[in-house]
């Protein structure tokens, strides 16, 4: 892979992890560099790939509203819905607290 049209420091990658709040060890600045500049390296090939004939696309896919329409529906009533329960209290689920 050609090398990225600016290599990126040490130094940078010290700077950003302090602007992150992060302590890493010089083994790992170092190990950070090179796969930050993999990264980047990636991501110039991509710069120079040529889109002019790849038409612009917010989704991938050709779908559109796969949603149904909404329509009223009679519910479940309360005593098949209550069937399983393990514990009820009239109509209801009864559950234990969750508050303290």
């Amino acid at each position: 892979m050609p090398e990225p049209e600016s290599e990126l420091s040490s130094r940078e990658v010290e700077h950003v992890a302090r602007l992150a709040r992060l302590g890493i060890t010089e083994d790992e600045v170092v190990r950070y560099r090179d796969q930050l500049r993999h990264i980047l390296t990636a991501i110039d090939a991509l710069k120079r790939a040529d889109t002019s004939t790849v038409p612009a696309t917010a989704h991938p896919l050709e779908e559109r509203n796969v949603m149904r329409e909404d329509r009223r529906e009679p519910s479940l009533p309360a005593e098949e819905a209550l069937k399983n329960a393990p514990s009820r209290e009239g109509a209801y689920f009864k559950v234990k607290a969750i508050q303290e």
